[in-house]
């Protein structure tokens, strides 16, 4: 890890990478490791999500003051996140699929795109980030026939056919008027995605838990001790919070294959030894509630009847 920031370190450029950061714990993690640990002149880049939970913005000032480290905060220019979401929501609801959950976030997976021009205006070429493997769900894949061990060269294009299947059996998700946002959300879906690794050749980026031992315990001591970091005690989970799609996305995946993404989450966490079963299946019981009244809240804020959707 430190032989590939080292590559990048300069002593005439103003940042030396840039680190994404959504006020959740993992970014939150990799920010503080870059910084105070690694001594790297960062930029944090945040997309103002427009759905990002308040303590989740607080994070935010508190860990980018704290380290002294400049924020640069984009938005779409337009309310295309919310549109999208809200038709989203309403085509799932009329043919509830499993397979399509993650069409929920189709509005933050576009924003790979701004943040390698934010990375060329200022002559960056590392972005850190705070992916952990132990995050990947294989299940989505298969949801769309795509094995889970399935090489790089051939996922995009059984990813693909997995999604136009799925949306010839509800038509509604081809909207003309959603078709361009779809693209480049496939295409700059995440930091591996056809997008980045076309354009972008010249850009590493580098997932800061692929190089070194994700540690809850460590993850949340140090960012509460050192960043003030926070999240709602109340929901029993520290993970995902920052967003409230997720409360919405938890209701559609127990709904339809009666578990989460917890589930799998921890089930890796087993098979790494990090948490006994015992442990998993008492945190799951807790953490897989279903939070009815914050979910009938977001509805009504995308201006939907909870009353019809989650009857």
């Amino acid at each position: 890890m430190l032989a590939r920031l080292n590559a990048h370190r300069s002593k005439t450029k103003e940042f030396e990478c840039i680190v994404s950061i959504s006020g959740g714990r993992d970014s939150s993690f990799a920010l503080l490791k870059i910084v105070r640990d690694y001594g790297m002149k960062a930029l944090a880049v945040n997309y103002e999500n427009p759905f990002t939970e308040n303590l989740a913005r607080l994070n935010i000032k508190n860990m980018t003051k704290l380290l002294d480290v400049p924020l640069y905060s984009f938005r779409h220019r337009s309310t295309i996140h919310e549109s999208l979401l809200k038709h989203n929501i309403v085509t799932w609801f009329h043919k509830p699929s499993a397979a399509m959950v993650p069409m929920m976030c189709i509005g933050c997976k576009i924003i790979w795109k701004p943040i390698l021009q934010i990375a060329r205006r200022y002559g960056v070429s590392l972005i850190i980030c705070g992916g952990n493997p132990y995050e990947y769900t294989s299940y989505k894949k298969e949801s769309l026939n795509v094995s889970r061990d399935v090489t790089l060269s051939t996922y995009y294009i059984k990813h693909i056919r997995g999604l136009a299947k799925e949306s010839l059996k509800n038509l509604a998700y081809v909207n003309p008027r959603y078709v361009p946002s779809l693209l480049k959300g496939y295409l700059f879906a995440h930091q591996y995605a056809i997008g980045p690794r076309m354009f972008a050749a010249d850009i590493e980026i580098l997932d800061l838990f692929h190089f070194i031992r994700w540690d809850e315990k460590e993850v949340i001591s140090r960012i509460t001790s050192e960043l003030k970091w926070d999240y709602p005690h109340e929901l029993k989970s520290s993970w995902r919070f920052d967003c409230r799609i997720a409360h919405l996305k938890d209701y559609m995946y127990m709904k339809t294959i009666g578990m989460t993404e917890k589930d799998d989450f921890y089930a890796k966490m087993v098979r790494e030894g990090l948490l006994s079963r015992k442990e998993t299946l008492n945190r799951l019981a807790k953490e897989n509630h279903l939070h009815m009244g914050i979910i009938a809240e977001f509805l009504e804020q995308q201006g939907l009847s909870p009353k019809y959707f989650l009857t």
